[in-house]
């Protein structure tokens, strides 16, 4: 019953209080980027994605700089900018004309406005796709010579998040494929003698992600792991002649869980992220990520 009053009072106070019918104007989308955000700001959290071609009624009166008042969702108001809609049965607007001494600007544009602009031509990161290189600590564990045994491991990999990457549409993922180069350093300490092989880890995640400006994010995910080791183990014979070489191949499922923040600068975006694996054994990590947009 709160649920439903609260809604009723919202639409009521979008319909009739603010923005009345009579301050209604009726618009299409036409942007490229037609997001809702919280606020009248650029900087505000995005609370939906509009369909460009859709109609939709906005409020006539503007809030800071060209932004509309739009009713999304179950009584939620947002805020679009003027930018991305056009009057139903308007022309569609022609691009004014290139001002004839380059560097020059129209007076009545403000360092705000050029501020608003620049970031309005950006996706938000929200909606953004990256790809790129990943460093990642594990404090990683296995049972292995009649023990449990961990050892902090170093790998580096590649990595592609976002929308419309692994699967098509506004489902946003993240994948991970990294190898670390080597044995963990208990091997040796066990048998005196040198270990070779490595540790090849892939995942990837579904991701929810909670929108804090238009450059800064942060997100948590859940999904599918495959860890495979290859080491080749050598162990001083009972004769005392020589070594002995074991192969110790293991390759196991399981899941992960992540919580981690994006930063973008310019078409660059630093990630770090804290992961918690869930095969036969349990073990935590952390990473970060140099990623470009693509």
């Amino acid at each position: 019953m709160v649920l439903v009053l609260s809604w009723i009072v919202s639409v009521f106070v979008f319909l009739y209080s603010p923005v009345s019918s009579a301050q209604n104007i009726g618009v299409q989308i036409i942007g490229e980027f037609p997001y809702v955000y919280a606020a009248p700001d650029f900087d505000a959290p995005v609370i939906a994605n509009l369909k460009p071609g859709s109609d939709v009624q906005v409020s006539k009166q503007q809030f800071g700089i060209g932004f509309h008042r739009i009713l999304v969702g179950a009584g939620k108001i947002g805020y679009i900018s003027s930018s991305e809609v056009r009057l139903l049965n308007a022309p569609i607007p022609v691009a004014a004309n290139k001002k004839k001494n380059s560097g020059s600007f129209d007076n009545q544009d403000t360092i705000d406005e050029k501020k608003s602009k620049k970031k309005e031509s950006t996706k938000n990161i929200v909606f953004s796709r990256f790809q790129g290189l990943i460093y990642e600590a594990q404090n990683y564990v296995e049972d292995t010579m009649a023990k449990t045994r961990g050892a902090n491991l170093g790998f580096i990999g590649y990595r592609v998040v976002g929308m419309n990457t692994i699967f098509s549409g506004e489902m946003s993922t993240d994948f991970t494929i990294m190898m670390h180069s080597g044995a963990p350093k208990y091997y040796e300490d066990i048998t005196r003698v040198s270990a070779t092989g490595g540790v090849l880890n892939t995942h990837f995640t579904f991701d929810t992600i909670v929108p804090v400006s238009h450059n800064f994010m942060a997100s948590y995910g859940f999904g599918p792991m495959m860890r495979y080791s290859h080491y080749e183990v050598s162990m001083k014979s009972a004769a005392g002649f020589g070594n002995q070489s074991y192969v110790l191949d293991d390759m196991t499922l399981g899941v992960l869980f992540r919580l981690g923040v994006g930063l973008r600068i310019g078409i660059i975006s630093f990630r770090s992220d804290i992961k918690y694996y869930i095969e036969s054994k349990q073990y935590a990590s952390m990473n970060l990520s140099t990623l470009f947009e693509f």
